[in-house]
């Protein structure tokens, strides 16, 4: 049903003829795709040239597989995640938007705890014709286990809360008893994100992984995200790295780097170093628990074709069986594109960045979702296959398909291969030494295993020998096994140390730090100081900074010092970041030690402490708001050689200060504010940073400054708010006048000063900005409202304008009439309904049936994408990103599932029904008495960076907050496409369809 005269679109809440039709017709869709057989799906794959793949397992033998490894004989050992999603036997109490479910109760550990219908199941091919054809549960009744590894005689199994282990010490392929609880406290609000990913180390210590919308508390250390290490002889454990989003895959490559799999779009993984933090949604999981680390590490930078968002389960493939040019790859399950990609692993610095280098499998099959690969004792490559058509987490309902599952190998026709030599635990120690070399990985991590399992000291100077004059790749193994067999001493350390290998050196910096609580030996510090400064591997420098992270400050700050100095890193991905998180690490227990490093002024000159320390030094102990903080920091001040290197510390303070001010100055910086305002008084960072300090001279500056229409827009700007800051009554006269400067770039003054009055409760405030509203501009106007409906009883003085017809209905949006609304004040509900009637969104089921409506507009003729483009960037690029083009309020609409028209007519038209976690709004109430909405863009320990609708932000102090809640409306309007004509929605259509090759005559046919 269209509006015949306009042709404009017609809101769905009128289209009542259609939406019982509609209601029925839309779920049909759902069902055209069915499951295919394993023969059937097996067809469907399109392999990269000289590949086959086989089935190797499937239903009825195994279902919902979400993990595998293989034991010593060659078998796989594979979980069945048939629980999933929902644990049994406990009751919600508690769900969050982003499904984040709080339950009636710790479960305890099986087998006391509700059985639920996880199994490890245990794979066999019997008649070597390379299909599964024996399968055997090694336990059953889990409730919702994730992971699992072999070693020391038995089972390791993750289950959340708890990491288990199953003895077998027979080999009898059945428990000798009870689980031991290893470790207690993983989170289990999300069941796709729980702790996952079970690996041995080269170290010997057993990793693991914790998604992200889950919280773990396991002796005391809390995390969202990160990876994890447990040592099984020592019971130690550690976070090894923080961050990194929604991991779920975890491998080591060659050199012993941790390459994790993620859940971001344009990248493939993480390349997660000791002690690192790395990038989280801030937003939705919330800070690093350092508060402090003033910068985190992205992922390794990507290049080339990446898939859906959703990189799991990813190898760096050391198999041996496939041509050379595999060696080292990473390759990665795209579940979202139902395929198995490969990358190449380039070093960038200290680190690794990723390169596309093609397609290794893909298929049409939508219901194809690789979550897991593996490399095998046949150097073939092992992919767990979910296969379920959905692959959306967020719809809380149980609706998986729990009948199937695939497991399928990956193999090369040229280079295809068997497993030897099996099983390995009969091979005799020598033997197993001598697997360390072998060019498939499989062999050599068994063996380690083994040999660390064994102690046997027999082969501790055959080990010795390898270090010295083996391969690299056999020296390298050689190292993790003495290390993990016992072999290990301070004179071994230290001629390591020397080693010509730089892995075998950062490897050996890495095992020494691993033993932080007692001092270095003489010799070993001393060492480590002399390659800080000379050794020529980023590798090693990388290294021996986490390593000082975890040093006594006597140890530490040596190394430090050294590292600082080596201008080569300055630009390195990862070790500017590191060296300042070991200092961070000691600046407020050490002061003293760690100022020493910067008391020389041509320490101050170093690229590395210009560009990265200092300015980071000076912004924590600022944030300390201690005394011993405030002396700290006046010292460091008073160190700085130049007047220019104390003014690039007050720029980045005053970047720290912006949303509140103190008082009084604090008294170990008052002599250092008269220094700073006697030699670089006119600075205006200075005269801001003064002003948030609580120096009264500087605060009669500023004002004066703010209103001086002589002076600068660009410094007036941020002296508005600043001043407003402050909350002093004297100046709310001079920002109330503000508004009325009619200069070339007034819009500007008067936006600002509309915004800074926020900070006054007065309703003279409202009264004032009001009585100007006809005079100000279309910009102003908006600020204006946007002003008043934040506070209730403004909002009243607002409604008694458009009463009187002195302001338009039509210039509040409905964002601003929610705003007023969630005042929750009656005589202000009856007002809005007055004025602009019932305010509530169309039910889903409205929204829903107008989904076929838009879809025969859309076939009715032929959209134009250059038009598109331009109606995207008015209506869409405000907040979208599509094509590198647009903000980055929303979500990138790039690798958004575009091409299926329905599912985003849907999105459109109900942009609060599924809001990506990432993107949910919050309403803040303020203890003033202001509400404001938006998008928690950033926040930390002191405060929080809000966005609304009209791109404005608003740092609050955590102090001033009284409420903080999340919101079920989205920050997207709902009736965008009202806006447009029939036309102009295919013309957008056209856009948001396409490849992003938009030409001026193009023609696409919708």
């Amino acid at each position: 049903m269209l509006a015949a005269d306009s042709k404009r679109v017609a809101a769905p809440w009128i289209l009542l003829a259609v939406v019982a039709a509609a209601l029925v017709a839309y779920p049909a869709r759902r069902s055209a795709a069915q499951a295919l057989s394993p023969q059937e799906a097996l067809e469907r794959f399109k392999m990269a040239e000289g590949f086959e793949v086989e089935l190797y397992a499937s239903e009825p033998l195994v279902r919902q597989p979400v993990t595998m490894t293989f034991d010593d004989r060659g078998r796989m050992w594979v979980i069945q995640y048939l629980q999933y999603p929902n644990p049994a036997g406990l009751t919600p109490v508690e769900v969050d938007r982003y499904l984040r479910t709080k339950y009636d109760r710790v479960p305890e550990p099986p087998p006391l705890g509700p059985p639920g219908a996880d199994k490890v199941t245990i794979l066999e091919d019997t008649d070597g014709d390379g299909q599964v054809d024996r399968a055997k549960d090694f336990v059953t009744g889990l409730n919702l286990a994730s992971a699992l590894a072999l070693g020391n005689g038995g089972v390791y199994v993750a289950q959340a809360p708890y990491l288990l282990f199953y003895p077998d010490r027979n080999g009898d392929d059945i428990p000798d008893g009870d689980p031991q609880v290893l470790l207690k406290g993983f989170g289990m609000e999300d069941a796709h994100a729980v702790v996952n990913s079970l690996e041995w180390g080269p170290d010997g210590w057993l990793y693991g992984a914790q998604g992200s919308t889950v919280t773990a508390d396991i002796r005391g250390i809390g995390f969202q995200q990160g990876l994890w290490r447990y040592h099984p002889e020592t019971k130690r454990f550690e976070l090894f790295s923080e961050g990194g989003g929604n991991t779920w895959g975890l491998d080591f490559d060659g050199h012993g780097n941790a390459i994790a799999g993620t859940n971001y779009s344009h990248v493939v993984c993480l390349h997660q170093v000791q002690g690192g933090y790395y990038v989280k949604n801030f937003v939705k999981h919330g800070a690093l628990h350092n508060p402090y680390t003033y910068g985190y590490f992205e992922h390794a930078t990507h290049t080339g074709q990446s898939g859906g968002h959703v990189t799991c389960g990813g190898i760096v493939y050391q198999g041996g069986a496939f041509p050379i040019t595999f060696n080292d790859v990473y390759i990665g399950a795209n579940l979202l594109s139902n395929a198995i990609y490969y990358s190449a692993l380039e070093r960038r610095g200290s680190t690794y960045e990723t390169r596309y280098l093609g397609t290794l499998l893909e298929t049409d099959d939508i219901w194809f979702r690789p979550i897991d690969c593996l490399s095998g004792p046949d150097g073939a490559v092992y992919v767990a296959d979910w296969y379920d058509k959905r692959a959306n987490h967020v719809i809380p309902e149980d609706t998986w398909d729990k009948t199937n599952g695939r497991i399928w190998r990956i193999v090369h026709r040229d280079t295809r291969r068997r497993a030897v030599g099996l099983p390995l635990s009969e091979r005799t120690s020598e033997e197993l030494v001598t697997a360390l070399d072998s060019n498939n990985v499989w062999y050599r991590r068994a063996a380690r295993r083994l040999l660390t399992e064994r102690g046997d000291v027999r082969v501790l100077p055959q080990l010795r020998r390898i270090i010295d004059r083996g391969t690299q790749r056999a020296a390298i193994e050689a190292l993790w096994t003495l290390y993990s067999s016992g072999g290990w001493d301070d004179d071994t350390a230290l001629k390591l140390l020397a080693h010509a290998n730089e892995d075998v050196r950062a490897w050996t910096v890495r095992l020494v730090g691993d033993d932080k609580p007692r001092r270095l030996e003489p010799a070993v510090r001393q060492k480590l100081v002399q390659m800080a400064g000379r050794d020529e591997s980023p590798t090693v420098r990388s290294q021996l900074a986490c390593t000082a992270k975890r040093l006594r400050a006597g140890d530490a700050m040596p190394i430090v010092a050294q590292l600082m100095r080596r201008a080569e890193d300055a630009d390195d991905p990862h070790i500017p970041l590191l060296v300042w998180w070991a200092i961070e690490d000691k600046a407020v227990s050490d002061p003293g030690a760690l100022l020493e490093l910067f008391a020389e002024g041509p320490t101050w000159l170093l690229p590395m402490v210009s560009d990265t320390l200092v300015e980071r030094l000076a912004k924590r102990y600022l944030a300390e708001q201690s005394d011993a903080g405030y002396q700290a920091l006046a010292r460091l001040m008073s160190q700085a050689p130049r007047d220019e290197d104390r003014l690039r510390l007050v720029a980045a303070m005053d970047q720290s200060f912006s949303g509140y001010a103190l008082d009084d100055v604090p008294a170990p910086m008052k002599p250092v504010l008269e220094e700073l305002r006697r030699t670089a008084g006119q600075d205006s960072n200075v005269l801001r940073f003064a002003l948030r300090m609580g120096h009264r001279a500087a605060y009669e500056k500023a004002v004066q400054t703010m209103v001086d229409p002589d002076v600068p827009t660009k410094v007036r700007l941020p002296l508005i708010a600043a001043v407003a800051q402050t909350g002093s009554q004297d100046a709310r006269e001079r920002l109330i006048g503000l508004p009325d400067e009619q200069a070339e770039d007034a819009e500007s003054i008067q936006t600002a000063a509309i915004s800074a009055l926020r900070y006054y409760a007065d309703d003279l405030v409202a009264r004032e900005v009001l009585d100007r509203y006809e005079a100000f501009s279309p910009g102003a106007r908006r600020r204006a409202i946007a002003l008043v409906v934040s506070r209730e009883a403004w909002s009243h003085l607002l409604l008694d304008e458009v009463a009187a017809g002195r302001i338009a209905t039509f210039d509040l949006s409905v964002d601003d009439l929610r705003e007023m609304l969630a005042h929750q004040n009656d005589a202000l509900d009856r007002a809005i309904e007055a004025h602009w009637g019932k305010i509530r969104p169309a039910t889903p089921g409205e929204k829903m049936s107008y989904v076929p409506v838009l879809s025969r507009v859309l076939g009715a003729g032929r959209g134009d994408p250059e038009s598109g483009h331009k109606l995207f960037m008015k209506h869409c690029g405000v907040c979208h990103t599509l094509h590198g083009e647009g903000e980055k309020i929303g979500p990138d609409l790039t690798t958004a599932d575009r091409k299926n028209r329905d599912a985003l007519l849907l999105n459109i038209l109900d942009p609060s029904g599924t809001i990506r976690p990432e993107y949910v709004s919050h309403t803040v109430v303020l203890v003033d008495g202001r509400v404001l909405t938006g998008l928690i863009v950033e926040k930390n320990a002191v405060q929080i960076t809000l966005v609304d609708a009209k791109q404005q932000k608003t740092t609050i102090p955590r102090e001033d907050i009284k409420e903080l809640q999340q919101t079920a409306t989205s920050l997207m309007p709902e009736r965008l496409l009202e806006q447009l004509e029939e036309q102009e929605l295919r013309d957008l259509f056209s856009y948001l369809q396409s490849d992003g090759q938009v030409r001026s005559a193009a023609r696409t046919q919708e």
